[in-house]
């Protein structure tokens, strides 16, 4: 099953650091449905200020609202109120937008209401994790903070929560200013984004610009090639492409809707990019400045395009060290959500270091490895400015126990072979899962869809060689390929890559293609499935898995394997059936009003593939029912002429 069923038990699991134990939680928003279109607000109660913090997270955690989930992707955002000055007619004080914190997009909510199915628990919860140190002098005392939902149906929920982590900031914050701020067409662009004249506080010695930005609307939605502008002065600073390529990676998956294709910098489910361009370099005094901002693709005059932004200024004082390397995120092994697709792994752990001294980072050495147990260790170089953050994938080691679940730690140590100025932020422990043991022989039943040339596997061992691919298969066939396997850790991964944006990243089965329906499963040699994957993956799936001397499972299936393929079908489809036990079985399709259309019945039946003739059924959708003396099994059937 999926990630979604356990994480109720995990939510509240983080990577730690050594100085966790100075941390103060505080919770804003408590289980809020997000219904209809329109802001959600609620009281936080922050520290009183007199405490400096070198980090505060923000964690937003989204799952269905009590009334259910919608089936549409909405932009939510999580946004700092002010009073205005202003009162209402019952004399309350009138709020406004200050600043925007965090814009995550809902998922395709269509297979998560609770069923179970697809893999989601009925309380499923994603987590959205937002570093908001920079807004430290915002959260303050008394704060009204505003859960903004533009959908339109029944939706979502959220939960607030802010971690409050003691100690030395990288750079203390002095203000931040809203540049722009808003949602228009792009046709509009040239006259709402003027340039602004910005005044820096006296205190100012740094400066950096947040841009969170999402298009909409068919054509803002998706369409590459367009680009945001930056200029300083009237000259140009930065340009970047609204664009993100990497949609059908999302951790959050299976979903409805076109979740897989690519879109303007947001994908459903996930945060909507932000970045941020350092702007220190740039200003030769700290007095006044006309800064510009633009999105814009030449000759390009779309129908339906629009785009929400902010745009936001932070100045700062001096940087608080020279040397400050900072150990940032431990991705794998983890059991944060957003590195689901990572874990859980018995490999390389992968590992994020960040750069917060003014000067730069060229090497470092990082320990790592689990409590009371060999450390390992490996040379870092490379070139990291201030601000800047980098993935290392670290060399395997050995698992020090599958039995006793030992905190695993990284450390980052003699940066630039010095001390470090600021040791407190070098070390960070996470929680994590063992991966399962499979047996040293099984076999690989992988069936293809009706491009294959999309879909290659391939399985490595812990050092990354290569022990077995396939790919260049014939299409709706059946492969079986038994693996014989040494005891080790191993790497077994499902690519969905070829064509372009439209025609692949989109798994084995899915159900806004033609591409038919494939599946891969693992099953013992002897005995049966132990291993089933989702077929709706996107762009690739991996899974890490053990393997052990004299180490078997159990000869039996362990659920009904149900498959119907090719799906959508011109003329016959294959209903590819194995039971746990034997039992007589009674199919029947019907269509989209519940008439019987056809009836096919099986006794004694255990196992194989019927096939069944549609060359008569009238283009559409159909439901075939699989009845067993226990159970009955729903498979919906496209028919298409």
């Amino acid at each position: 099953m999926h990630q979604y069923t356990f994480i109720i038990l995990s939510i509240f699991c983080f990577n730690w650091s050594v100085s966790q134990e100075d941390t103060t939680f505080i919770q804003a928003h408590d289980y809020v449905d997000l219904d209809w279109y329109g802001n959600y607000d609620a009281w936080a109660e922050f520290p009183d200020g007199n405490t400096t913090y070198r980090q505060i997270l923000m964690h937003y955690d989204m799952r269905c609202s009590s009334s259910g989930c919608s089936g549409w992707d909405y932009t939510t955002k999580i946004i700092i109120l002010k009073e205005n000055g202003e009162y209402d007619v019952d004399g309350n004080p009138v709020f406004v937008n200050a600043q925007t914190l965090a814009n995550v997009v809902t998922p395709y909510g269509t297979y998560m209401q609770g069923s179970g199915t697809e893999g989601f628990s009925p309380n499923w919860v994603q987590r959205y994790t937002y570093d908001v140190t920079d807004f430290a002098h915002l959260l303050v005392d008394s704060v009204k903070m505003r859960a903004f939902y533009g959908g339109w149906s029944t939706g979502f929920n959220v939960t607030l929560n802010f971690e409050f982590i003691e100690g030395i900031p990288a750079r203390e914050v002095v203000d931040v200013q809203n540049l722009w701020s808003g949602s228009d067409a792009y046709s509009n662009m040239e006259n709402v984004l003027n340039d602004t004249l910005v005044v820096f506080p006296e205190e100012t010695k740094n400066a950096m610009i947040r841009v969170t930005i999402s298009g909409h609307g068919q054509d803002g939605e998706f369409t590459e090639g367009v680009n945001y502008h930056l200029e300083l002065d009237g000259n140009s600073l930065f340009t970047q492409e609204i664009w993100r390529d990497d949609c059908g990676e999302v951790a959050l998956y299976p979903q409805g809707g076109t979740w897989i294709y690519d879109r303007a910098n947001w994908c459903p489910g996930d945060k909507a990019t932000t970045r941020e361009h350092e702007l220190t370099p740039f200003l030769t005094d700290l007095s006044e400045y006309s800064l510009g901002f633009d999105i814009y693709k030449p000759n390009w005059n779309p129908a339906e395009a629009s785009y929400i932004y902010d745009v936001q200024l932070i100045t700062y004082k001096d940087k608080n060290f020279a040397i400050n390397a900072v150990m940032d995120d431990i991705i794998a092994p983890s059991i944060k959500q957003e590195h689901f697709r990572f874990n859980p792994t018995c490999s390389s752990p992968i590992i994020r270091i960040k750069n917060e001294g003014e000067e730069v980072l060229n090497n470092a050495v990082i320990e790592y490895g689990f409590d009371n147990c060999p450390v390992n260790t490996y040379d870092w170089n490379g070139v990291l400015e201030f601000g800047e953050s980098e993935l290392i994938e670290l060399p395997p080691i050995d698992w020090c126990s599958f039995e006793d679940n030992l905190p695993f730690y990284a450390t980052i140590t003699l940066p630039n072979f010095n001390s470090d100025n600021y040791p407190v932020d070098n070390t960070l422990y996470s929680e994590y899962e063992f991966v399962e043991q499979y047996p040293d022989v099984f076999a690989i039943w992988f069936k293809t869809n009706s491009v294959p040339n999309e879909s290659s596997y391939e399985l490595r061992d812990n050092e990354g060689n290569l022990i077995f691919s396939k790919s260049g298969m014939s299409a709706n066939t059946l492969y079986k390929d038994t693996i014989i396997l040494s005891p080790g850790c191993y790497k077994f991964q499902i690519l969905d890559t070829g064509g372009n944006q439209y025609t692949n990243e989109d798994g084995l089965s899915w159900w806004a293609n033609n591409d038919g329906s494939g599946y891969a499963r693992l099953k013992s040699v002897p005995g049966g499935f132990f291993k089933y994957y989702e077929d709706d993956f996107g762009t690739e799936l991996t899974d890490y898995f053990r393997v052990e001397w004299g180490v078997g499972l159990s000869d039996q299936v362990l659920a009904p394997m149900i498959e119907v393929y090719p799906n959508p079908s011109y003329n016959d489809i294959n209903i590819d059936i194995e039971l746990v036990t034997q039992s007589d079985i009674q199919i029947e399709i019907r269509d989209f009003n519940g008439k019987l259309i056809k009836q096919l019945n099986k006794f004694n039946f255990l196992q194989g593939v019927l096939s069944v003739d549609l060359s008569d059924f009238r283009p559409g959708v159909y439901s075939c029912f699989i009845k067993t003396e226990d159970q009955i099994y729903n498979k919906e059937i496209i028919v298409i002429k």
